[in-house]
């Protein structure tokens, strides 16, 4: 079954993420009462002119200006002028986020949360990101809801976690999208839907999210809301795989016993390959579409090309001058039907990998590649 685990895994979002934010929000803030002062401030705090800033900052701050009351949480966190003391920090994010400013709220959160600076405390971290969600922050609606799927600080809820999943996701939050998958996947928040829970993988794939394209491979490869299709779930893993997603590295190894050999074994396979080569396979025609389904399903072949046409693909096979071991399988690829040049069949992964380096020149200009023989046998016209 597919995996669940990332939304348990999921991290909150940084302290020093929201930070970032905020010292952006510098660059642009808008004029208000103290604008001429504060203006003035800021720019010495982005000199680095910090004893500047503060005579200049701190008394507008206490006045209750909030966006000095963010620069000035800013500098005793990362100790710009004044020794760090989260304490203090805390106490200037407070008073700015007391007037609403929503990514202090959730910069609060976090810290309560994490226990950054105060005591752990999960009830005050859900009030200060419940005020940042309703603000709109998709990181605060994000965080919020995985306290109420985890039942962290509340009861569990997963009609409020898929709500604030939801706010989030449209907003375009990746983990979010991925969250909400999940919960259509299971069914945790209403009736189980495979479709809705692709579309949700698939947003949260596209911005890279590991465990979603891990999650596509597996929707293709048991056809849950989808046609079952081996050769896009095996895309799918190869995606996961790259960014190191040890289920999808396992998934792979499943597909094409790619499995690292110790080294004797390697010098094995070679030997194994070169018995393999030296004899032809025997057919009785190019098309090669009944012997390959009668092939192991875990056996190996390469593919050299693949074309749309028959002609192009038999005059191809005999100019190669390949023998008898090469041929070609008549498949549907996404509801196109291709002629794919095939040669050799081999037990294992790595004698098939072996073997595109004694091809000729000019057959491995084309890139061949190992296929397995499994998900070959599921293409088959």
């Amino acid at each position: 079954m597919f995996n669940i685990d990332l939304i348990t895994r999921n991290k909150l979002v940084t302290t020093k993420t929201v930070i970032s934010v905020l010292l952006l929000l510098l660059l642009c803030l808008t004029q208000n009462t103290f604008a001429n002062t504060f203006e003035e401030g800021k720019q010495a705090y982005l000199k680095k002119d910090y004893s500047r800033a503060i005579e200049i900052l701190k008394p507008l701050a206490e006045n209750g200006n909030a966006k000095a009351q963010i620069t000035m949480g800013i500098m005793y966190d990362y100790g710009h002028g004044v020794p760090k003391d989260s304490a203090e920090s805390i106490k200037w994010y407070r008073m700015a986020a007391e007037q609403g400013e929503p990514l202090v709220q959730l910069d609060l959160g976090i810290k309560y949360f994490q226990g950054q600076g105060v005591a752990q405390n999960y009830q005050e971290a859900g009030k200060w990101w419940e005020m940042s969600a309703n603000a709109g922050v998709a990181d605060s609606q994000f965080n919020l809801g995985l306290m109420y799927y985890r039942g962290i600080g509340f009861e569990k809820d997963f009609d409020k976690a898929s709500s604030l999943f939801e706010q989030a996701a449209e907003q375009g939050h990746a983990n979010a999208q991925y969250s909400l998958a999940v919960m259509y996947a299971f069914g945790q928040n209403r009736q189980k839907n495979y479709t809705t829970a692709l579309n949700w993988f698939r947003k949260a794939a596209a911005q890279g999210v590991a465990q979603a394209e891990f999650n596509l491979g597996v929707f293709y490869e048991n056809g849950y809301g989808v046609e079952q299709d081996l050769a896009k779930a095996h895309a799918w893993f190869v995606l996961a795989a790259n960014q190191d997603l040890q289920e999808a590295i396992e998934k792979l190894r499943a597909f094409d016993k790619t499995a690292i050999l110790k080294k004797t074994n390697a010098e094995k396979e070679t030997n194994q390959f070169t018995a393999q080569t030296t004899s032809s396979i025997p057919i009785s025609q190019l098309d090669m579409s009944q012997l390959l389904s009668q092939q192991p399903a875990d056996n190996y072949t390469l593919q050299l090309i693949s074309v749309t046409s028959e002609e192009v693909i038999i005059k191809y096979i005999n100019d190669s001058k390949l023998g008898e071991a090469a041929g070609y399988v008549k498949v549907v690829v996404e509801g196109t039907t291709r002629y794919a040049a095939i040669y050799g069949i081999y037990q294992t992964y790595e004698a098939a990998k072996t073997a595109i380096n004694v091809l000729p020149e000019s057959i491995r200009k084309t890139k061949p590649w190992v296929r397995n023989i499994g998900i070959l046998q599921g293409l088959l016209l």
